[in-house]
């Protein structure tokens, strides 16, 4: 994917300027999309988090369960990117999660396919 490069770089002095472990909310997907588009495999656990996160909390999707439904989809789309070697709680990122993700449509009227 080409990806432009003075996005790529406001990306990472944003990333670089955080003082947390994960950048999270719309400002954390943003960085991470960005950033995951010229490298897949260092930023695919940090994106489907902020993803799977965002599907959760977001007030933008809390009434929208197509959007919650597509920041999942990309939450899985996105795992699948996590390298075999990288360390075990990013590659089982999904599984510890998908109970909860569940729940969470569950009570919201949605099931998780």
């Amino acid at each position: 994917m080409n990806v432009h490069t003075d996005l790529v770089l406001k990306a990472q002095v944003r990333l670089m300027s955080h003082n947390e472990r994960i950048l999270t909310g719309e400002e954390g997907l943003w960085v991470y999309r960005t950033l995951f588009a010229a490298r897949p495999h260092t930023h695919a656990y940090k994106l489907a988090y902020v993803l799977r996160e965002l599907s959760e909390t977001s007030p933008r999707v809390a009434r929208l369960p197509k959007a919650r439904q597509a920041l999942l989809e990309e939450a899985r789309t996105v795992s699948a990117r996590i390298p075999a070697d990288a360390p075990a709680y990013q590659r089982r990122m999904w599984d510890h999660s998908i109970a909860q993700l569940r729940e969470i449509e569950r009570r919201l009227g949605q099931a998780v396919q």
